[in-house]
């Protein structure tokens, strides 16, 4: 992340004021500037070597979005066919296009079946789809399929009426503009990464510096190589260490409960003074057994009451409100305001105590199956 202010290379005209920078090693890359940028880009999302999108805001030309699709990289029979339009992507090469986007704002001083909303260049398949605004309260919105044959826009169906020159020029321009504005947007991003990539190598060659070591300048640094730790990182690794101390004295006392003989109280009148161990006949085991039983069995029917009694009570308190709020007939606002919010309350409690209450009682029956 970086604060207001942080210097831009002189090559970027329109570029910096970068925000902040995110960036998975050869997957995605995504760059947020301020809203201060002369070209109104505020973000920009890359899927390494799929798809680059851009978000604008405050243009002129109310643009607010573009994007391009790649197609992977072609095999030896595939670059033998027709040459379609490519997009640099660093370290992939030229990347054949298969599609590109761009999205407008609404203008208020044309109707929105005149106004264009998207416009999609496929260009793998000599496509051109232009989708226009919808009108206020609708759904739909009026869209228009061309098929580029022969540098001509022809609209669809073909037996329907056709662009103008002037209409099949316009869409032809704005591909090209689109196409252009695509590499202009790559060439201020590769400048924005470049500089990224100064700023770190020269705080890699102050750190080395400053350890007394040299190294070669010219030559990129790992991306898994870490700087001097900060003491972000150290507080971060004590209370790692804490953790797990922490863990540690946790499992030594769940060893010492594991040992406990929960048997204990219900052997204490058999066991053998002179050796100090328990031997059960099979009279003695089965009433052992019993007891455990019945214990269990009370334990489980105290609980099933203790539900039951805090069931009863919510509903109790919801009957008396509800009967006090009938006896005082016409109230304020604020009073049925009140109820209301209590009523929806208790509701909610009293539904999670009968589902309390019937899980215990399907657990308790499985138990004792």
């Amino acid at each position: 992340r970086f604060e207001p202010g942080r210097l831009c290379p002189p090559t970027s005209a329109v570029g910096g004021a970068l925000k902040e920078f995110r960036e998975v090693a050869a997957q995605s890359r995504k760059l947020i500037f301020y809203n201060s940028r002369l070209d109104g880009l505020v973000r920009c999302v890359e899927d390494i070597g799929r798809k680059t999108c851009e978000f604008f805001e405050d243009r002129d030309d109310r643009l607010i979005y573009h994007s391009v699709t790649l197609d992977p990289p072609p095999n030896a029979s595939q670059r033998s066919s027709k040459i379609r339009d490519t997009y640099a992507v660093e370290s992939m090469g030229e990347l054949p296009i298969r599609k590109m986007t761009r999205k407008f704002a609404r203008n208020p001083a044309v109707l929105p079946d005149n106004d264009i909303h998207k416009i999609c260049f496929f260009v793998a398949e000599g496509r051109i789809r232009v989708d226009m605004h919808r009108e206020p309260g609708k759904l739909t919105f009026k869209s228009v399929t061309y098929v580029n044959e022969d540098g001509t826009p022809r609209q669809l169906p073909k037996d329907g009426p056709q662009p103008t020159q002037a209409e099949a020029q316009r869409l032809l321009q704005m591909q090209a503009i689109c196409r252009e504005g695509l590499q202009d947007s790559y060439q201020k991003t590769h400048v924005e990464l470049n500089q990224r990539r100064t700023e770190e190598n020269s705080i890699r060659a102050s750190r080395f510096a400053q350890a007394g070591r040299k190294r070669d300048l010219s030559a990129l640094g790992s991306r898994e190589e870490v700087l001097e730790p900060s003491v972000y990182d150290m507080a971060r690794e004590n209370a790692r260490v804490d953790a797990l101390h922490v863990g540690t004295e946790e499992e030594k006392q769940e060893e010492t409960t594991a040992k406990v003989d929960i048997l204990a109280p219900y052997l204490v009148d058999f066991i053998d003074k002179d050796t100090n161990t328990v031997t059960l006949d099979a009279l003695q085991a089965e009433l052992v057994a019993k007891k455990c039983t019945q214990d269990f069995r009370k334990r489980l029917t105290d609980r099933a009451e203790i539900i039951q009694r805090r069931l009863e009570d919510e509903q109790d308190q919801l009957r008396k409100r509800r009967a006090h709020m009938q006896r005082r007939g016409d109230s304020v606002d604020k009073d049925e305001r009140e109820f209301e919010k209590y009523q929806s309350q208790a509701m909610f409690r009293t539904q999670i105590l009968e589902q309390r209450l019937a899980r215990h009682e399907t657990q308790a029956i499985d138990k004792f199956q």
